[in-house]
């Protein structure tokens, strides 16, 4: 999952879904554009995550939609994402809403590593 993390923001904006995660098959393309929103994230690109998350209706991009919020400060926005989530491991994982911020770059991880399996094979 490493190599993930060797992108820039220009690398991401430049780069499909597919050229990303190559040389890996997608099975997945909502979690695979997740990964991309989680990418922007880490690097600060808060509008270029909200609008891929927010595209994506599935548990997992309700966490990833709740995170951005969260980062963004609108902790009221991310605890209603984070309510539309239900059941999810990485939640689970972590014992629901992150307390702190060193369960918050646990969530960061857990919810990257399983969006990226979920993505490709």
């Amino acid at each position: 999952m490493e190599f993930l993390y060797k992108f820039t923001r220009a690398d991401l904006d430049r780069l499909t879904v597919d050229e990303l995660l190559a040389p890996a098959k997608i099975v997945s393309r909502p979690d695979a554009n997740l990964v991309k929103a989680a990418l922007y994230l880490r690097l600060g690109c808060l509008n270029e995550c909200h609008k891929i998350a927010q595209q994506v209706t599935t548990p997992t991009g309700s966490c990833w939609h709740g995170i951005m919020h969260r980062h963004e400060g609108d902790i009221s926005n991310s605890k209603y994402w984070y309510a539309r989530v239900g059941r999810h491991p990485v939640l689970d994982a972590i014992g629901g809403y992150p307390p702190d911020a060193a369960t918050e770059v646990r969530e960061f991880e857990l919810l990257l590593e399983h969006t990226l399996q979920a993505a490709v094979k």
